[in-house]
């Protein structure tokens, strides 16, 4: 082998080992920092993270409000109570109104339901006149 071959086989070796140390390099800082991102988000996971005794304070709390807010009867004053009993005397005079219309009906008959159909009020009713006739 002569001299000048050795020397191109020696470059090639050369430019190989070049981009591979270059390729390892810049994997092992892509690792490095994978690595530090990591430890960076578990200290700041750590730090936000909620502790036991954070929840059950906050529990107790919730429950030293929910008993206050039992405890304090609604009064008249409240619009909630005022809007809620506009609403019953609402529906008693629809219940008032509806009874008062089944009372009354047009055949004369002794009052069936509001839902009677034309012919089940009819046959109520009929009866009056069809013995009036037979007389």
């Amino acid at each position: 082998m002569s001299l000048d071959g050795l020397r191109a086989w020696i470059g090639e070796v050369e430019r190989k080992l070049g981009m591979r140390t270059r390729v390892m390099l810049v994997l092992v800082a892509l690792a490095i920092g994978g690595a530090g991102a990591a430890v960076y988000i578990a200290v700041d996971a750590a730090d936000k993270s909620v502790s036991e005794g954070d929840l059950q304070s906050v529990e107790e709390r919730l429950q030293g409000e929910i008993d206050a807010l039992r405890e304090v009867p609604a009064s008249a004053e409240d619009p909630r109570v005022g809007a809620l009993e506009l609403q019953v005397k609402a529906l008693q005079v629809q219940v008032k109104s509806l009874q008062g219309e089944g009372a009354q009906t047009p055949s004369g008959g002794s009052g069936g339901s509001t839902g009677d159909t034309g012919a089940n009020a009819g046959g109520t009713g009929g009866g009056e006149g069809s013995s009036s006739k037979a007389k």
